[in-house]
């Protein structure tokens, strides 16, 4: 431990503006800080989440993303930062320019980091968080306990109905089904451009299975990463990306490690992951983002990779190893590509298109269909929860989500829903590796939450019921004010801004240049 706790120069993405981590890493446990630069080499789940997740506080995956989280105990205590227990640091002072007095002198000697020196905005976009987020402040406090909460009785009972060899056989099962959906893709396309298979068909032959395949990458994009190697394989995770709307390149961090863990929180980014989309005119909304995430899907995405391997996770002196290089996200990037160019020089563009437009807004739809984003009051939510368990993590997660129906048969409808028909389970047991496991595991969550006296509310048929409501507040409520200029790199405790000039109403012609501007972003990977 004689490496410096100091923190070093700030270091920031120049695209998006993310603050990243500095200094001697470090991760808070439980209000203790600990280094696992050694052990996030010798993580069964893969070295990765530590390095999505330095300068955090990581309690809440800990306890909530294993199935035996007491197990953990016996090695936190080797990797623990022996000289930080019990100090605080100083925050660290930047002058906006605003600000008229001098900032107070430096210390003599600068102050270690502690749980006070958590990255305000997680290391992540600042655009997918409010701008008033602070992480040291607003990560809520529930209780995910290893033994006393729901999710401990859930977990209990849980173990001792399935073994870990009975889950893998559904998840194994669950993936047979998955390559055949992924022969069936493929085959739509093949014969598509050989002329055997007619525009429509194709249309919907692509927009159901690139949904279930999508589905599928959200269950593997839970699993284990093993990335000791140089190249990852093989592509299951990066399917996660095949509807346009979901990308494995971040979504490891933004849905796995921020959305589950904090659902319906200011650190949940699936509330404003489509916020970019709500500040242009409602009129604008559907040439917008489709244009956007066109780019997105041919270009934008492979500029965000090389952002990330250069400004965001560059090798680091004493980190270990850097990320393995995704040959599953290169993979399904260049099939996309392969897809547009094969239909655009045999003259099936406008089927290609088609299915790229439904496709895409099915599923951004779907992204948030599966809980009440648009118009969400946490209180009402959480009235099926008994009032002594309101503060409860499983509780809440149960009574925040929404199991989605389609056909009426769960096992179909976790496909058409792209994994969502057993939604409540999956959050409960995130660390489970496929929709099979979660209809298997159903019958004992809901038993354990009758006992507790939580109800079990049906699913929400996703095309009548979640569909309309959705549509509604995506596609029609008002433009939101664009965002404010992001602070100065870990700035804190700053005097607030002065309140900006009142503005005349927004002109056709800046309504124009902010579709434009918001377009073009998409290609050159600036946004989501």
């Amino acid at each position: 431990m004689s490496e410096t706790t100091i923190p070093g120069p700030a270091r920031s993405s120049p695209f998006t503006g993310t603050d990243l981590p500095r200094g001697r890493p470090f991760w808070i446990v439980d209000g203790c800080a600990y280094d696992f630069t050694e052990w996030m080499k010798l993580h069964p789940g893969g070295a990765m989440w530590f390095r999505q997740t330095e300068g955090r506080d990581i309690s809440a995956l800990l306890h909530t993303y294993h199935r035996e989280p007491t197990r953990l105990r016996t090695f936190l205590a080797r990797y623990e930062i022996a000289e930080l227990a019990g100090k605080t640091v100083q925050p660290r002072i930047v002058v906006p320019p605003w600000a008229s007095d001098p900032p107070p002198p430096p210390p003599d000697s600068p102050p270690p980091v502690t749980e006070t020196d958590l990255l305000p905005k997680l290391g992540i976009p600042p655009f997918l968080l409010a701008p008033d987020f602070d992480a040291r402040r607003d990560l809520p406090k529930l209780d995910y306990r290893d033994e006393g909460s729901l999710l401990a009785q859930i977990r209990t009972r849980l173990n001792a109905r399935f073994s870990k060899r009975d889950l893998k056989k559904y998840d194994r099962r669950f993936d047979v089904v998955t390559w055949l959906i992924g022969a069936a893709h493929v085959a739509a396309l093949v014969l598509l451009i050989a002329n055997f298979l007619p525009a429509w068909a194709f249309v919907i032959a692509m927009v159901v299975t690139r949904t279930s395949l999508a589905g599928a990458g959200h269950y593997h994009l839970h699993r284990k990463w093993k990335d000791q190697r140089r190249y990852t394989m093989p592509i299951g995770k990066a399917l996660f990306d095949i509807n346009y709307v979901g990308t494995s390149l971040i979504g490891s961090d933004g849905h796995v490690l921020l959305h589950h863990p904090y659902l319906g929180s200011g650190a949940d980014v699936k509330k404003t992951f489509f916020d970019s989309m709500l500040r242009l005119h409602p009129l604008l909304r559907v040439p917008g983002y489709t244009l956007h995430k066109l780019g997105i899907s041919l270009t934008g995405l492979p500029f965000r990779a090389r952002e990330i391997a250069k400004f965001e996770r560059p090798r680091r002196e004493g980190s270990g190893t850097p990320d393995a290089i995704r040959t599953d996200f290169w993979f399904i990037r260049a099939w996309i590509v392969v897809e547009f160019v094969g239909c655009l020089v045999t003259g099936h563009i406008l089927a290609w298109l088609v299915q790229f437009v439904i496709t895409l807004w099915f599923n951004t739809f779907l992204v948030v269909a599966s809980h009440d984003f648009e118009e969400s009051n946490t209180e009402e939510e959480l009235a099926a929860v008994p009032e002594s368990l309101r503060n409860d993590w499983a509780a809440q997660q149960i009574g925040l989500s929404y199991d989605l129906t389609v056909v009426g048969n769960r096992w179909i409808d976790l496909f058409l829903s792209a994994g969502l028909s057993p939604h409540r389970v999956h959050h409960v047991l995130p660390w489970q590796g496929s929709g099979f496991a979660n209809l298997a595991s159903e019958q004992t969550v809901r038993q354990v939450c009758a006992e507790v006296g939580i109800a079990w509310q049906r699913p929400r048929n996703l095309l009548f019921n979640r569909f309309p409501a959705v549509m509604k507040h995506y596609l029609l409520c008002p433009a939101k004010p664009a965002l404010p200029p992001p602070p100065p790199p870990h700035a804190v405790h700053l005097p607030p801004p002065p309140p900006p000039p009142v503005q005349s109403a927004i002109t056709v012609r800046q309504q124009i240049g902010t579709l434009v501007r918001y377009a073009v972003d998409g290609w050159r990977g600036v946004g989501v």
